[in-house]
């Protein structure tokens, strides 16, 4: 087992110089522009990352800490005590009018107020998971696409230890870290596409197989929909750090691969359904014309319209 996590790391750090290399590849086609266009374009990037990437983490460490899942049932009965004593003075479940009299202290009671507090985790989830999808389908470079997955994850991790009224410790935070780690540097990377080409065999219609240059529409939305999944994976994740009470090892915080495609393909519907219709409603010709001048056919098609975020609990 170390030895596959030690090929994951060195395989991760030689996807991290693809992404750097897409930096560098930016950076010089901004410099050809105009010198100063490129001092701007570092100068967004760094405002960037500074205030969608490290202010949130360091308002992340400042959280206390919540009650993490025990692995010994002895244990049971005095978290959930803590945990309920302390949704108690959750903002979320007070702005909400949450009924507490009929709270227990016991998994029952502990089960009704996760219950709840899933309801807007699966609003938040989607919102900044539709919202990657959408950016990194159309966004066509690798270190920019690294950035908004290093933006979307730290910021929907931080809203939900908010929302579950506080973070988990420092190590297991360092884990969850990894799983971000890993997801800039397989997201990030251009090789993400063919990894997925059985997936959008799936995913894609019939009706778009037959459109000319729509593998160039799929591969786009290959490399959104990876990173939408791998998005999925840490949220998923991070949260069943806040609602477990019991667990018997670490593995159980992890979601199945098939579930978090089947929760990345539910929120990505609504852009993939779009997509299709205007395809299908577009002339072959116009489309074709599209596909040849347009460097960037699938942002062309898709223009200023986002589709709304379902809100039908996952």
């Amino acid at each position: 087992m170390n030895i596959i996590k030690k090929i994951l790391f060195f395989f991760s750090l030689f996807l991290l110089y693809l992404i750097f290399k897409e930096f560098v590849e930016l950076y010089n086609l901004s410099k050809s522009i105009d010198p100063y266009f490129a001092y701007a374009v570092l100068i967004i990037l760094t405002a960037f990352i500074f205030y969608f990437a490290i202010i949130p983490v360091y308002q992340i460490f400042r959280m206390p800490k919540n009650y993490a899942p025990v692995k010994n049932k002895n244990e049971i009965p005095e978290l959930l005590e803590k945990r309920i004593n302390n949704f108690k003075k959750n903002k979320f479940l007070l702005k909400s009018n949450f009924d507490f009299s009929e709270i227990t202290y016991d998994e029952d009671g502990h089960k009704k107020i996760i219950s709840f507090l899933e309801k807007e985790s699966d609003r938040i989830r989607k919102k900044y998971i539709s919202r990657l999808f959408y950016s990194t389908s159309i966004s066509q470079n690798g270190f920019i696409d690294a950035i908004l997955i290093l933006s979307s994850s730290v910021n929907l991790i931080k809203e939900i230890f908010i929302l579950y009224q506080g973070r988990v410790t420092n190590r297991d935070l360092f884990t969850i870290a990894k799983k971000v780690y890993y997801s800039i540097a397989i997201g990030g990377s251009e090789g993400v596409e063919y990894a997925t080409d059985e997936i959008f065999s799936k995913l894609s219609t019939e009706g778009m197989k037959s459109i000319p240059f729509a593998n160039k529409i799929l591969s786009s939305l290959a490399d959104g929909y990876v990173n939408a999944a791998l998005l999925t994976r840490v949220s998923l994740i991070t949260e069943n750090y806040c609602k477990y009470v019991y667990i018997e090892s670490d593995r159980d915080l992890y979601p199945s691969s098939k579930f978090i495609i089947s929760t990345t393909r539910f929120v990505t519907s609504d852009i993939l359904t779009l997509i299709n219709k205007r395809l299908l409603k577009t002339p072959k010709e116009k489309l074709e014309n599209i596909f040849k001048k347009t460097p960037n056919p699938l942002a062309f098609i898709l223009g200023k319209n986002k589709p709304e975020i379902k809100e039908e609990k996952l």
